[in-house]
């Protein structure tokens, strides 16, 4: 169940909504009871309104609630290369955003995921009301139970996924052409960037990367000029960054579960020397320092 505070105008236009929706007798202090399908709805006297978790409560409430209850206030920074001061109303300005993040560059084992989102102004408030937040900050079983939500959504991503086997194949290629993995890394989120980006038709966009690399990403993402992009350091605290973020992790638990289940190993619990040599390469990135003593020859 979630919560929000109605003002007065909210209130009315609650209880003009609400009359043909089925009615039960209201509790002490609640001014309003509903039950109606999947909608639940408490309105106390307070103008607090509790309801259940779902898209036909969200989608009522989308006729309701004015847009600030879901606006963060702006500051501005005159920094065009890091503008870490935004927050997330400034994506009021544009008729989508899209956002990028990645998960897996990190450990040595298990795949690397790219992910990017396109969202239109309301669906970032649909995020935002269901606790979309940087996945690091969530557990394994919330980064589920978020990703199920978001899927409810119809949220338009793009998501690429690569195994070690493909990652490594794919990282030597970069490194033979003198290049390294930031490289990689620009090629794969612009991939990701511009499949959307065919998808939406209109030049009235914003597109929000988890900051990386600056020169190689802009190297990389070959877009309209009218198209702005910025690139944030902690960009999770973007609706657009944050949903990446969740889809990307929890592809990346699901895949990781695939290989281990397939190799029948627990990489979390394992050393790379523990690791069969012929299976290394298909289960962990073998640039790493830990890895690549161990690597078959």
């Amino acid at each position: 169940m979630k919560s929000v505070s109605l003002s007065d105008l909210e209130v009315g236009r609650f209880l003009s909504l609400c009359g043909d929706l089925r009615h039960e007798s209201p509790h002490q202090y609640e001014r309003v009871r509903i039950k109606d399908g999947d909608l639940f709805f408490v309105l106390y006297n307070s103008n607090k309104l509790v309801f259940n978790e779902n898209g036909a409560s969200f989608s009522f409430l989308d006729d309701v609630l004015e847009k600030r209850e879901y606006v963060e206030p702006v500051v501005r920074d005159n920094n065009i290369e890091d503008r870490s001061n935004y927050s997330i109303s400034m994506l009021d300005n544009y008729d989508f955003t899209i956002g990028s993040d990645e998960t897996g560059k990190g450990e040595w084992y298990g795949p690397l995921v790219i992910t990017a989102v396109s969202t239109s102004h309301d669906e970032n408030i649909k995020l935002k009301r269901i606790g979309v937040t940087d996945s690091k900050k969530l557990s394994r079983k919330q980064i589920i139970n978020q990703y199920k939500k978001i899927e409810k959504l119809g949220i338009n991503h793009e998501t690429l996924i690569l195994t070690p086997f493909s990652y490594n194949k794919l990282y030597n290629k970069f490194k033979s052409e003198g290049k390294n993995l930031n490289h990689l890394l620009a090629y794969l989120h612009s991939k990701a960037i511009t499949n959307l980006l065919k998808q939406v038709n209109t030049t009235n966009v914003l597109i929000i990367i988890d900051k990386f690399d600056y020169k190689k990403m802009n190297d990389y993402l070959d877009v309209d000029d009218k198209i702005k992009v910025i690139q944030e350091s902690d960009g999770e605290r973007f609706i657009p960054v944050a949903t990446s973020s969740i889809i990307a992790k929890y592809h990346y638990e699901k895949t990781l579960k695939e290989i281990e289940e397939r190799y029948n190993i627990s990489l979390r619990k394992t050393k790379p020397k523990n690791i069969d040599k012929n299976i290394l390469d298909k289960v962990a990135k073998t640039h790493f320092k830990n890895v690549k003593p161990y690597i078959k020859q």
